[in-house]
């Protein structure tokens, strides 16, 4: 490819690093969602046993882990909403070149007089268009930057610690009702068995 680009060529290139960028961070989301999923379940293996300085450094991992996750799910409605935006400043852009040529095609036609006036006015819009999207292209630059290298910051901010609490403790209760409900349920079929017996 030449060193001087087209503009389509430009948006091409554009549109693939976007697309690059949006799959990274929806990849990230889900590896941080498994290891929140494995600190968690460590956390109530240690709360189990009583092992609190396992405890303690399982939901400072969980407590950081959440925290990443949550910028990075900001991230990703941060650019889609930018992406979004490009594609309607774009289509304003189309539309404003399609009817510069019309008109420019209308005055041909018909010898119009004052074309000179028309092309004026027609060229200013074009240029606000481009001006707009010479802007969208700046910001989804410094958007990308920040969505590549920011990192979380302010994470006790982001995720407290009574919210770990409430997920470790919820996780807890979850999976005592269930092993209550599981030693119920044996109990019951026991003494059913017990009672076939008798009855045979």
């Amino acid at each position: 490819m030449g060193i001087f680009k087209s503009r389509q060529e430009r948006k091409i290139e554009r549109d693939i690093e976007i697309r690059k960028g949006v799959a990274s961070l929806r990849r990230n989301i889900r590896d941080l969602s498994k290891h929140e999923h494995s600190y968690l379940d460590k956390a109530k293996r240690a709360k189990k046993i009583g092992d609190k300085e396992q405890l303690v450094f399982l939901k400072r991992m969980l407590k950081k882990t959440a925290a990443q996750k949550r910028l990075r799910e900001r991230q990703l409605l941060s650019i889609e909403t930018a992406v979004q935006i490009k594609s309607q400043a774009e289509s304003d852009s189309d539309f404003v070149q399609s009817m510069a040529s019309v008109a420019k095609s209308i005055a041909e036609v018909y010898g119009a007089t004052d074309m000179v006036k028309t092309q004026k006015n027609f060229e200013k819009a074009l240029m606000q268009a481009e001006t707009l999207q010479q802007q969208m292209d700046v910001f989804l630059e410094m958007t990308t930057e920040h969505v590549m290298t920011g990192e979380a910051e302010g994470e006790s901010e982001v995720v407290s610690d009574a919210e770990i609490d409430r997920m470790l403790n919820e996780e807890v209760t979850h999976e005592e009702t269930q092993d209550v409900d599981t030693e119920i349920e044996k109990g019951l079929k026991d003494i059913q068995h017990e009672l076939d017996k008798e009855q045979k």
